[in-house]
């Protein structure tokens, strides 16, 4: 497992992020979309890419945007919304294919090895063991089938592999790596010095006319936001938790399933040998091969032994075939069928599976032993609370969705079922730092042309913490251009600036000129009455007052001996002038550089060759779009 984690860095990790992450996130959507869950958006070498999946990525992607942009504290972005769904689609292709090249080229994770991995997350454990009612309850938690969920792995893990054997591809020569530490660690005697705007602020005339001209050409800039203030009500879950009644009968009743459900959970440690049946090996050669295995081992053979010899499980056969402790629907039917009929100790016939013939061994069986009625009684008493609270919950969401839906407003839902109207000020798509007003869900929903501009109610909105809400828009104003009246003032501001910056550019490039023809740089500025600032020896992680002026100075050509290499910089406040008059070349050896080359650049060149993978086989592939806003590219 440390392999496999210390594989999830660098770019493989972004790669594996929607790999292992994105798909899962896709089961059970058919039965929410309906019949758009089947709607074919592209087909793969015949194997299609529904609409519902690119639809849930592409939405995740514009809230994530949307999520950025708040908390940097800007406006929302303005999304191009196709260009979006065609790179969506194409990471889904792409991803497609590559898992079909894995397929081919012979990737496989068995079950045993995917249940293994399964075992070991800590979030499906209890008390440091795998427990299967955990394991069920964390990913229905998350939206997950949790009889499906191992297939996905299987299949996400032998991607995984192909990519991790990708990533590992990439390598780098020692004169690359010298070369490039030469570079990182040169330094750079700079110098520089600043134009700045304001100094032309009373050399630049704006009139009437160039406002309005302006103000025209640039709507954008002087574009009010829009705004939505909410009124909401809330309902949650907490506040059924009293109006629950429980009598004797629930709690006897709820010790018998618990019961029921502790005598269900016992789990069984077994080993097993696994011989696979493929174009090699016939099914009947495997049944006789298996059938000998069975032989030897009813005669007394040491069955680890004979599983290491023979069993073709990767996950299994390095630790004599042993598989833990499993619970019921951990396994394939046949399989499961087979080992919960086995008395410990006991051996199996040989069992067909999808992946061949097995032979197993049952080693011992674990079980919990039934509590006494009285130690469980408060746990069943909260636990009792908390299902009929959660049917009175469930109830009365139906029962305001119905109420807010026939309303004209909040106040009629909320006197009859006893809510108080709360309210959020005005707010931008950007949302609030924290509060209702940050979670993207909200935003989204008041900003919806239902809330924000039809005046509807919303239907309920599920918070992360569990509860409800209804929204109904109390102010919306759009977004508009604003008078120009309103706005001359910052325009004229704005008009300013720029100008006394062109102006301040004029006089850094003659400046930038004279030095390109030999003059010093006192001699090049001696007109401008600027001061020049020395940074001798200046490496790429100099403090510089802008980082502009840093990444210039690094880009500026090697001067001459006896010249400088100089260009300008565009800044807030003006126009900046950098000019570098000698270089140290770095050291090709320093280790600890080496060492941080070596892994940046490999790390670059495996992103680049999996990429040109990824493009050959697109170009190798038959690849069918049929979203017209993407297909046309």
């Amino acid at each position: 497992m440390d392999a496999f984690r210390n594989m999830i860095k660098g770019w493989l990790g972004k790669v594996l992020l929607v790999i292992l992450i994105v798909p899962f996130a896709f089961v059970g959507l058919e039965s929410y979309f309906g019949n758009s869950g089947r709607v074919v958006v592209a087909k793969v070498n015949g194997e299609e890419i529904y609409q519902a999946r690119m639809d849930e990525l592409v939405e995740r992607q514009r809230q994530q945007l949307l999520a950025e942009a708040a908390q940097r504290g800007t406006a929302a972005p303005d999304i191009d919304m196709p260009a979006l769904r065609k790179q969506v689609l194409d990471s889904l292709i792409n991803r497609e294919l590559v898992k079909q090249e894995g397929h081919r080229l012979g990737y496989r994770i068995s079950e045993q090895e995917a249940y293994r991995r399964i075992r070991e997350v800590p979030q499906f454990q209890e008390n440091g063991a795998f427990s299967q009612a955990q394991y069920e309850a964390v990913l229905r938690q998350n939206g997950l089938n949790p009889a499906t969920y191992h297939v996905e792995l299987r299949n996400e893990l032998a991607y995984a592999m192909l990519i991790n054997g990708l990533g590992q591809s990439g390598f780098v020569t020692s004169a690359e790596l010298g070369r490039l530490s030469a570079l990182e660690s040169q330094r750079r005697d700079i110098h520089f010095a600043v134009v700045p705007a304001a100094r032309y602020l009373d050399k630049v005339s704006i009139s009437d006319d160039d406002i309005k001209t302006h103000y025209n050409a640039n709507p954008s800039l002087y574009t009010s936001s829009e705004t939505v203030a909410i009124d909401y009500i809330t309902l949650r879950r907490e506040d059924f938790l009293a109006r629950v009644e429980i009598t004797e009968d629930d709690l006897q009743e709820r010790y018998r399933e618990k019961l029921s459900e502790i005598a269900a959970d016992e789990q069984r440690e077994a080993q097993h040998i696994l011989l696979t049946v493929d174009d090699k090996n016939a099914d009947a050669d495997v049944l006789k091969k298996i059938k000998d295995i069975e032989k030897r081992a009813r005669a007394g053979e040491d069955f680890g032994k004979l599983a290491g010899e023979f069993s073709q499980d990767p996950g299994s056969v390095g630790n004599a075939g042993k598989l833990g402790l499993a619970s019921r629907g951990q396994f394939v039917a046949e399989f499961e069928k087979s080992l919960f009929s086995l008395k410990p100790g006991e051996l199996s016939a040989p069992v067909k599976t999808e992946y061949g013939y097995h032979l197993i061994k049952l080693n011992r069986i674990e079980k919990s032993e039934a509590p006494a009625f009285a130690a469980l009684k408060n746990t069943l008493e909260q636990e009792i609370r908390a299902i009929k609270a959660d049917e009175l919950f469930a109830e009365e969401i139906e029962k305001l969705d119905a109420a807010t839906y026939e309303s004209a407003d909040l106040a009629e839902p909320a006197r009859n079922f006893k809510r108080t109207i709360e309210s959020l000020p005005a707010m931008t798509r950007s949302g609030a730092a924290s509060g209702l007003a940050a979670d993207r869900k909200i935003i989204e929903t008041a900003f919806s042309d239902d809330i924000a501009r039809d005046g509807k109610n919303s239907q309920g909105i599920r918070m992360d913490d569990g509860s409800m809400v209804w929204l109904r828009a109390r102010e919306h104003k759009p977004s508009v251009v604003r008078p120009l009246a309103e706005v001359s003032v910052a325009a004229r501001n704005r008009l300013l600036v720029e100008r006394a910056r062109a102006l301040a550019k004029v006089d850094a490039d003659a400046v930038i000129k004279a030095i390109a023809g030999g003059a010093t740089l006192a001699e090049a500025a001696a007109k401008l009455d600027i001061k020049w600032i020395d940074i001798p020896g200046a490496d790429r992680r100099t403090q510089m007052p802008v980082p502009d002026l840093l990444s210039t100075a690094f880009r500026l050509t090697r001067p001459a001996e006896g010249k400088l290499s100089a260009d300008t910089v565009e800044l807030e406040t003006g126009y900046g002038m950098v000019a570098v008059s000698k270089v140290v070349e770095g050291d090709a050896n320093a280790m600890a550089t080496l060492q941080q080359m070596r892994a940046m650049l490999a790390e670059k060149r495996s992103e680049q060759e999996f990429q040109d993978y990824v493009r050959f086989l697109r170009e190798e592939g038959k690849v069918k779009i049929y979203l017209s806003d993407v297909a046309k590219d």
